[in-house]
Order: C-alpha cells, then structure tokens, then sequence
C-alpha cells in the first residue's frame, strides 16, 4: 500500500517535472495548482501527505498549511519551496509542517531527498495508525473482561443471595403455599444464575480476544443461512461496510431474524436489513412487517427467561453488545412489523469504497469556491 500525495504549486511545469520525479520512485501524486483547489480535493478525496510550495497567489505555503491544522486536517506536510529565509522554515515547522526542503539546482537530488522523506512520513504514519487500531482493541478487549468480571462478581453474586435468603425462609415456613412461593423465588433466582452463566460461556466459546474487521454484508448472510427463512423475502441493502466485530455478531443477527420468524405472527413476509449513516455513528436496521411489538413490551424482550430458566436469544444479544458500546433497540410500530436498530459508534465500522463514496459526497456539494483562509500571522 502506497501513499496518496497531493502536490501543490502554482508553476504547472514544476508541477509536472514533480509528478514524473515522484513517479520513478512509485509515487502517485495528485496535483492542485493553488491552496483554493487543493482545500478543494482534500475535502473530496482520501489524502496522506501534502507537499506544498510556498510563494503562491492570493494564499501561500504557511497560510494553507495553517487552514488545514485549524480544520483538523492532519495529513503530513512538507513545504517545498525556493524561499530560503530560515523565519520561513521556523513558521512552517511551528504550524505543524513535517519538514521544509528547500528547492535546489540539483533537481534530481532534491526530487530524491522528497521521495525518501515521503516515505519516513508514510512509514511514521502506517506505525501511528496501527498503535491506534491496537489500543483500539485492547479496550474493547478490557471492556469484554470488565463485562464478565462484573456477571460473576455481581449478578450471580446477588442472586445467590436472593436464592439463599427465600430458601432459608421456606425451612422456617410452616405454611405449604408461603413454602412453594418462597421455593418458586428461589427457583427463579436459580434460573437468572443459569441465564448469567450462559452469557459467559457464550464468550468462552467464541474466544473474548477474537476481534478483527470484518464485512458486514458478509456477518448477514451467515446469520440469515443459519435461520430457516425458506418462506420469507430477505432483502440485505447494506452495501459492504466493515465493521471491528467479532463472530459474535453473526450470533447477535441471528438471534433478531429468529425473534421475527418466531413472534412475527401469520402476516411476517419479508426481513429487510440496511443501513443509515448519521453524524454519531452508523444504525444498522432489521425490519420485518410481521405483527410487531407492543410498546410496553419492547423492554421486556431484552429481559426475558425460558421457563427453565435460561436466557432468550435476545437478553443474551444485548449483554454481548454492550461490550462492544453497540446498543439494540426495538422502534417498530406495533401492528405493522418489529424493527430491530443496532448502533455502531464512530471508529468500529469502515464506509464501503471509500473512494467512490468520498467522490460521490464531493460532487454533490455546492460548488463554492470563497474558501475561508487562516491569515492571522503572529
């Protein structure tokens, strides 16, 4: 994987001799011929490193490199310029700027020198990403363990205490319906142990620490194969984003299209799934236009027991997902279908082609060209 470079200098033979420099050395380059069209393309495009001249019109090296700091752009950024002046190069480097290089007689040196300091950039940043994407883990990985260490600490913790106190209750009772109430609420203490148990050995099974990114599209497809949907219509529209899960979620799929099959009544038809993008994370959503869910209900389903005692599919589902800070909700309408949103925050699932996404964005926005520029020189 190579980085994408967006090249910046108001002389188009510069920019030209720059591309076919950088190119030798397996480098493909973007070029922008002002800091106006280069705001521009870094808005619509998936850029890693600027390399920037310094004296242009209207808008100079430092002003843009400014402006894009102030935004929160964090690309790396060389300035690469015949100004000489050291104030130039102490600006630039106070602004945020990787490196300055100052152009040269010796071209090819100079071309060279860029390239291999492009690559350090690169290199730095390939290290940055993947100790964040590590760190990343480890706290849902310490979140997981905080969850079970809480389940054994805890829940069992309380309802073995409530289990204790009706059993020693019902051996001081000399009343046979106070004995059977007082063993019926022991029992049902006993069944909650039961259902907490069996959401830790649902993590030892699938492994706490087996994380990775992987195709959401993908994780659908073998929870719907998993469920007979044989007289149903399933549409997947989710297009193909990645999302950082585990094989648990297949489980966490399944366990909805179930619920749908089994409460959906005689009028389930269909199960249709996609996904909504919104500024605080992205909802995946199942939906079918079975019978639905009553509104006082809607909690009960993430809180129900089978008559012995262990956990429906959904309680567990919830458990399982906080860990992972994704919730589940149930925001359909009764009488006309149940649907099932999961959200997924920021930073645990990846767009689908990025490129032609980030493309589509750019060409449907405005095309407005007054461009606000930091200016405010210290």
């Amino acid at each position: 994987m190579e980085p994408n470079i967006l090249i910046v200098d108001d002389e188009p033979e510069f920019l030209e001799l720059e591309q076919q420099y950088l190119g030798k050395s397996g480098l493909a380059t973007t070029p922008c011929e002002s800091a106006y069209e280069a705001i521009d393309e870094l808005k619509g495009g998936d850029y890693d490193i600027v390399v920037s001249d310094y004296q242009m019109p209207e808008v100079d090296g430092i002003d843009f490199l400014r402006t894009l700091r102030k935004d929160g752009y964090d690309q790396g950024f060389i300035l690469f310029t015949g100004k000489g002046r050291e104030d130039v190069a102490i600006d630039a480097l106070n602004e945020g700027a990787n490196y300055y290089i100052q152009k040269g007689a010796d071209m090819q040196s100079q071309f060279t020198l860029l390239a291999k300091i492009i690559d350090e950039i690169w290199r730095a940043r390939v290290s940055s990403k993947a100790l964040i994407e590590s760190e990343k883990m480890l706290r849902i990985v310490n979140d997981r363990l905080d969850l079970l260490g809480s389940i054994t600490r805890h829940d069992i913790r309380g309802e073995v205490t409530l289990a204790d106190g009706y059993i020693g209750l019902a051996e001081e009772e000399k009343d046979p319906a106070r004995v059977r109430e007082c063993l019926s609420k022991a029992k049902s203490a006993t069944g909650k142990i039961i259902a907490i148990l069996e959401v830790a050995r649902t993590y030892q099974i699938n492994g706490a620490m087996n994380i990775k990114w992987a195709s959401l599209k993908s994780t659908l497809e073998k929870a719907a194969a998993s469920v007979p949907m044989s007289n149903l219509t399933y549409t997947c529209n989710t297009h193909d984003w990645t999302i950082l899960v585990d094989p648990m979620l297949e489980m966490v799929c399944a366990n909805v299209f179930s619920n749908s099959i089994k409460h959906g009544g005689k009028s389930l038809s269909r199960i249709d799934v996609s996904c909504v993008e919104g500024t605080d994370g992205l909802d995946m959503v199942i939906e079918d236009d079975g019978c639905g869910i009553l509104p006082e209900e809607r909690e009960r389903v993430f809180n129900s027991f089978t008559l012995a005692g262990a956990p429906h599919g959904l309680t567990i589902a919830r458990r399982i997902l906080k860990a992972e800070h994704i919730t589940i909700d149930e925001t359909g309408t009764y009488g006309k279908g149940a649907k099932f949103v999961l959200h997924f925050p920021a930073g645990l699932y990846r767009p689908p082609n990025e490129g032609a996404r980030q493309c589509h964005e750019a060409n449907s926005r405005p095309n407005v060209r007054k461009l606000r520029i930091a200016s405010d020189r210290r």
